[in-house]
């Protein structure tokens, strides 16, 4: 034994060497672990791979297809149609809710004297038009705009539905192709360009027809006033007189006054029997009035819905014809 030997040095060798033993399998243990991970994703990873390789995208059949698109035009624009009336309420409204305002004003001594002086000056259709119609021509044209609007959100929404009818429990969760896609984003692009119905009401207010509607009414309302002022000039007349003589008599205490106090006498003469008059023609003939003005728009209304149902009609007719178009690009793609 070698005497600079600590005494328990061979007794703690064989720890040394378990310790040894025990690091060692532990690291290798590691690496295997480690190993078994990597190739265990790395064989999910290739199945998973497989697995989508093998999914294809449906392509739905031209029959098929066809058959949605046009559906799919009508369909739009029935249920756009239904949204027409609501519209044309927001259209008319408020020259419909004016009425009474502008009843009123022309049932006044102030209202007639104005309405005169335009008729004279040949402007009466014009403050009427301001008068009952103000801004009717903006809410016309944004009508236009909500129904193209209106139809491409329908078109979209019921195009979605039937292309989700056609899925099977097996090909639900399945992408469309390519090609089937390519024709539905085309279809949905056409229906916001084609034939767009704003056009159709900016030609409507270009062509002036609600001023023609104005100026209609002012010819009737300037006839009435014309009738209407000749009738009080014949009342006017013994009326005047009488206030300007009732008048000069009971002022003649005045002395030089007098003569002033009858013109005053028949000045009030004269209004009054403006007064009395426009009452008595408010008294019989305002609700004829007013039903006449809410008939002339009754009309009115009734011209452009038809104007704005054909462009509805006509827009759909133009989808349905464009199907085969979409069709040729179906084709193009499929020679690619």
């Amino acid at each position: 034994m070698n005497q600079n030997t600590p005494p328990d040095a061979h007794s703690a060798e064989p720890y040394r060497q378990k310790n040894s033993n025990i690091t060692s399998r532990f690291f290798w243990g590691t690496v295997l672990l480690l190993a078994t991970l990597v190739i265990g994703q790395s064989v999910v990873g290739n199945l998973r791979s497989t697995e989508s390789s093998s999914i294809s995208p449906v392509e739905l059949p031209r029959t098929i297809l066809e058959v949605i698109l046009s559906d799919t035009a009508v369909e739009a624009k029935e249920s756009v149609d239904r949204d027409l009336d609501k519209l044309l309420d927001s259209v008319y409204g408020p020259a419909y809710a004016a009425i009474p305002a502008y009843a009123d004003f022309h049932y006044s001594v102030l209202g007639e004297y104005v309405e005169l002086t335009e008729a004279v000056r040949g402007q009466m259709s014009e403050g009427l038009y301001e008068r009952l119609f103000d801004g009717f021509e903006q809410r016309l044209l944004d009508a236009g705009s909500s129904l193209d609007q209106r139809y491409v959100e329908e078109y979209q929404r019921i195009l979605q539905e039937k292309i989700a009818g056609q899925a099977t429990p097996e090909s639900i969760s399945l992408p469309l192709g390519d090609v089937t896609q390519a024709i539905l984003q085309d279809a949905i692009a056409r229906a916001q360009i084609t034939f767009p119905i704003a056009t159709v009401a900016v030609a409507i207010v270009g062509s002036g027809s609600l001023k023609v509607v104005s100026a209609t009414i002012a010819k009737k309302l300037a006839a009435k006033i014309a009738a209407k002022a000749t009738a009080k000039g014949l009342a006017k007349g013994g009326g005047v007189l009488a206030g300007a003589g009732g008048g000069a008599l009971l002022c003649s205490w005045s002395g030089p006054g007098a003569a002033a106090c009858g013109i005053v006498g028949g000045v009030a003469a004269w209004f009054l029997t403006d007064a009395v008059v426009v009452n008595i023609d408010e008294y019989f003939n305002r609700d004829e009035f007013e039903a006449d003005l809410r008939t002339i728009l009754d009309e009115d209304r009734a011209e452009k819905r038809d104007l704005l149902l054909a462009a509805l009609e006509e827009k759909a007719a133009a989808m349905d014809a464009g199907v085969n178009e979409s069709f040729r690009m179906r084709d193009i793609l499929s020679d690619n």
